[in-house]
Order: C-alpha cells, then structure tokens, then sequence
C-alpha cells in the first residue's frame, strides 16, 4: 500500500531531478573569485534632467555669508540669525554637507534640521540631510571659538527642486 502512494505523491524521476539540481558538498566550501574593481565618479551617474534643463552641477559650492547688522535689520529679519546671503538646498533630495574650518574649531549646527558637526581646520566632517518640507531653518556655530564667534549665524532656505535648479542657474554661473 505505501508503494503505490509514495510513488503517486513522489514521483521517482522528480526526485531524480531535485538530487541533480541540489549542489554538490564540494560546491559548498569558500569560493574564490575574481572580484572586479572599478573607478566611480559621480560624474558616471545620470543627472536629472528634468529639474536641471542644462544647468552645470558644480563639484563643491562655497560661499561667504556674514550677520545683518542691527542698523540694517528689516522688519521680519530676525536679529542675531539673519544673514546675507542664506543657503538655498532643493527639498526632497538627499545632501551631503562637507564641512571644515579654516581658522579655529566651529560647530556647524542647525537644530530644526537635526544636523550639527564639527569644523576643524585640516578635517573634514560629512554629514547627511533629507529635507522634506519648504522653509527657512537658523542656526548658528555653537562653539566659542573667539572674539564676535558665538554670532556666526546659519540660514537654510528649503525650495522645491524647480525652484532650486532656476537658483542654481543663475548663482552657479559665478
């Protein structure tokens, strides 16, 4: 009786077939193989075109922006954190910030984006952001590091990505 059972719910020539496909023992010990190594560049990936529409991305963006002085504060500036010349980054997408010092130690911090590093002259700091939502972000170097360090205010102004590439445009050309 179990004979015509195990043959109907096991049938031999797929058992034949399942001892063919399993691998071997000896297949299963540490294989070596060739790895290939090649050189990447972020200049090898695609870019999106839809947001840049021909814009040049720099490798590195650097710029100076300096505290408004209370003389030349307008109303809705706030005092001690507004700046110059604000960082303008595209919303939804993923940014990496270098960051270094060029004279003594800083902190480069922006609270409301939960970002904060250090800047040390002859290092360099990485740090990852994802901004999901429109805006301007303050903070400031929190470290005091000398005379007039502790009002070193930092603006972040989130765009939309369009907005962002019109911006880039037009500031990347300098």
């Amino acid at each position: 009786m179990l004979g015509p059972l195990q043959s109907f719910f096991w049938p031999t020539d797929r058992r034949v077939e399942a001892s063919a496909a399993a691998p071997a023992v000896e297949s299963l010990g540490v294989q070596t193989r060739k790895l290939r190594v090649r050189d990447v560049k972020a200049e090898d990936y695609a870019t999106p075109e839809k947001y840049l529409e021909g814009a040049e991305i720099p490798t590195f963006y650097q710029f100076q922006s300096n505290l408004v002085a209370d003389e030349d504060l307008k109303p809705g500036m706030v005092r001690n954190l507004e700046v110059d010349k604000r960082l303008t980054l595209p919303t939804r997408t993923h940014i990496r910030f270098l960051v270094t010092g060029q004279d003594v130690l800083h902190s480069f911090s922006v609270p409301s984006l939960g970002i904060k590093t250090d800047a040390t002259p002859g290092r360099i700091n990485r740090i990852n952001t994802f901004i999901q939502r429109e805006g301007v972000f303050y903070g400031q170097c929190s470290e005091l590091c000398g005379t007039l360090h502790g009002f070193m205010p930092i603006v972040v102004e989130a765009v939309a990505p369009e907005t962002y590439a019109a911006h880039a445009r037009k500031w990347y050309k300098e």
